[in-house]
């Protein structure tokens, strides 16, 4: 089991691999044979990376935890850090879908208006009850509202031992007394704090287990259990699926802290290489659908398919490298200014 201050983890990153899959090979069913059948699919890609991201945030602040010369510069350097690491790339995102008239396959291209245009740039479309401009941005605005929470469910957790067992039967509570008011999309994100929960869950156990653990074999195919039981092939309503949505987030949080680290090979250094790219991956392959499954229809099978997976894994490295990371590193410095202006030159914290 990978201990909260290590920076890899090939467990996390088979996780976060699998969840970028599920949502891209949902997508592509529809795109290729508008088959709707995997909605579910993709609604497990899109949980498991709420799950992924708290579990992964919450060690992100305990590492600049040691250099924080206060809560409110950890606070606000966390901020900053995270605004540098999911705007630029969802804002360009946004202007291209646009620019270039890209549907939200299978719909056809239509204008969403200046409104909800302005509200998928600010990834506020929940508070406004805007369209989404592409599919994969439903997750957005609930991890940006995460992000705001996030600092205080920090330093509540680092103040004792298991806390965040509490904290998941308070939001799960929460949601269940307030479950009216929850399924109007401006307090849509009370209906996914369970799903945060589940990733603080595993953070606040895996920094505390110690002995006996489970065989690695066991991390690969409890995912894929835990997928089975949440039924991929499945296209039924998203509002009838919140208490599978808890209860895999449960599922996972508990299960992560109590296998061993699995050791690097050439599986898990694949799977490394897409989480790094994963977002990228993410936002991108929407795109890169249409243009293979539309724009391209008069090709051939054996162009298009090249073409296919050449843009769903190469634009996400072009992106990375000429884009993603080097604002990532403009966040990183600027946070360290923020954590400890005195210091700010000497202190280096791993990017995320």
């Amino acid at each position: 089991m990978a201990t909260p201050q290590q920076n890899l983890s090939a467990n996390l990153d088979l996780l976060r691999a699998v969840a970028v899959a599920s949502v891209v090979l949902d997508h592509l069913a529809i795109s290729a044979w508008n088959n709707y059948g995997f909605q579910n699919l993709g609604r497990f890609g899109g949980i498991v990376f709420l799950v992924h991201t708290s579990l992964v945030l919450m060690a992100s602040l305990e590492r600049m935890d040691l250099p924080a010369c206060s809560n409110l510069a950890l606070t606000l350097a966390f901020w900053t850090r995270r605004f540098f690491r999911i705007y630029p790339l969802a804002v360009l995102c946004v202007v291209i879908v646009a620019v270039f008239h890209v549907p939200d396959v299978p719909i056809p291209y239509h204008w969403i208006g200046v409104n909800a245009f302005l509200s998928n740039l600010a990834l506020i479309q929940n508070l406004t009850s805007s369209p989404l401009i592409l599919a994969p941005f439903w997750t957005l605005p609930l991890e940006v509202q995460m992000y705001l929470i996030l600092p205080f469910v920090y330093f509540w957790v680092r103040g004792g031992r298991y806390r965040s067992i509490a904290l998941w039967v308070f939001f799960v509570t929460l949601v269940c007394v307030f479950g009216g008011i929850a399924v109007m999309r401006p307090f849509s994100i009370m209906l996914f704090t369970p799903c945060f929960t589940g990733g603080i869950l595993a953070y606040d156990l895996a920094r505390k287990r110690r002995g006996f653990q489970l065989p690695v074999w066991i991390w690969p195919v409890g995912i894929l259990f835990i997928l089975a039981t949440f039924r991929p092939y499945d296209a039924g309503p998203f509002s009838e699926r919140y208490l599978q949505c808890w209860g895999l987030s449960l599922a996972v949080g508990l299960l992560y802290p109590f296998v061993a680290e699995a050791r690097a090979n050439w599986f898990y250094k694949g799977c490394h290489w897409v989480a790094e790219h994963s977002y990228g991956i993410y936002l991108s392959h929407a795109i890169v659908l249409w243009i293979v499954f539309s724009q391209m229809h008069a090709f051939s099978f054996w162009i298009r398919i090249p073409v296919l997976i050449a843009g769903v894994l190469g634009i996400p490295a072009i992106l990375y490298v000429w884009f993603e990371k080097p604002l990532i590193q403009v966040g990183v410095r600027a946070a360290n200014r923020v954590l400890n202006p005195s210091s700010a030159d000497e202190v280096q914290l791993a990017v995320r």
